[in-house]
């Protein structure tokens, strides 16, 4: 089953993301527009943990909508992100990663969990 979700922390200024499954051309749309309205919601040096550990890649034009998404997240101020690779489809991770990965201009980080995403990023926070 395929399905997504966005939310945000504003108090952490974070941004959560959960991509499960094969995303079609209307599904990634529809999560591209979420992730890029919460984006905007957002403080510039926002955080960003995104859960791919059950993701798996989408067609051609579903990527597109992936890739603004990202895009997105970049122009809006991003200064972090961890993804949330557990032990999902490798596949689907490498899609992920490989979409837009010359554009990323924050740090990226890999965690097992989102807990173990929110302790990074914390831990990141209190060495600055």
């Amino acid at each position: 089953m395929a399905d997504w979700s966005v939310d945000t922390d504003e108090a952490q200024n974070r941004l959560y993301i959960e991509l499960v499954g094969s995303h079609d051309p209307e599904m990634a749309k529809e999560s591209s527009e979420a992730v890029k309205a919460a984006a905007e919601r957002l403080d510039h040096g926002f955080e960003v943990i995104t859960d791919i550990s059950e993701f798996m890649p989408g067609d051609q034009e579903a990527v597109k909508y992936i890739e603004e998404g990202k895009k997105a997240v970049r122009e809006n101020g991003a200064a972090a992100a961890v993804r949330v690779m557990g032990e999902g489809s490798a596949t689907g991770q490498m899609h992920f990663e490989r979409v837009g990965e010359d554009e990323e201009e924050y740090a990226v980080a890999v965690a097992d969990t989102v807990e173990q995403a929110e302790k990074l990023l914390d831990k990141r926070a209190a060495s600055q």
